[in-house]
């Protein structure tokens, strides 16, 4: 039977409480910004869980991994040890069936989002963990391609974050 997007909602939220990491409803404060998101949760401090107006069939599932400065002047098409990397970090979300996209700052690479979603008939809390694990799973491995290419790439941010290390079952 198809689920609504608050039927979606709902089911969302009592999945995420159950890890007992901290959340926010950024539903209002979204809608103000955008019509084409029906709702959306920031959960710990980068994962965005939201459900897309323009896709009744599914939830979105983001982690999203912002660079400092520092790190940003490493990631240029010029250098071949960024070839190098997007090549792997490509390997690794072809392999783990999840997407990715640069985050660009003007021609500057502000950071890389990682994300995949939960088809809306299988909407359960296996499913949903399940896909939040494996998101988390290829994010933390994108950090450490990146370390490992970049000796002086930064292990601040998102490596320690709850939201990656822990997995959705404890």
């Amino acid at each position: 039977m198809t689920k609504t997007a608050q039927e979606m909602k709902d089911l969302v939220e009592e999945f995420i409480k159950v890890t007992n990491i901290k959340y926010e409803d950024q539903t209002e404060k979204i809608k103000e910004k955008s019509k084409i998101i029906d709702w959306q949760f920031h959960v710990g401090s980068n994962v965005i869980v939201s459900k897309n107006s323009n896709r009744e069939d599914r939830v979105h599932i983001n982690v999203n991994m912002r660079f400092p400065p520092q790190d940003s002047k490493l990631l240029v098409m010029k250098n071949q040890l960024f070839s190098k990397a997007i090549m792997e970090i490509s390997e690794v979300c072809t392999t783990c069936g999840v997407g990715h996209q640069w985050i660009k700052d003007g021609e500057n690479i502000a950071g890389l989002a990682i994300f995949s979603h939960v088809d809306e008939q299988v909407l359960d809390r296996i499913s949903f963990h399940n896909s939040w694990d494996n998101v988390a799973r290829v994010s933390g491995h994108v950090q450490k391609i990146l370390r490992s290419n970049f000796s002086g790439f930064s292990t601040q941010n998102n490596t320690t974050d709850a939201t990656i290390d822990k997995s959705m079952y404890g």
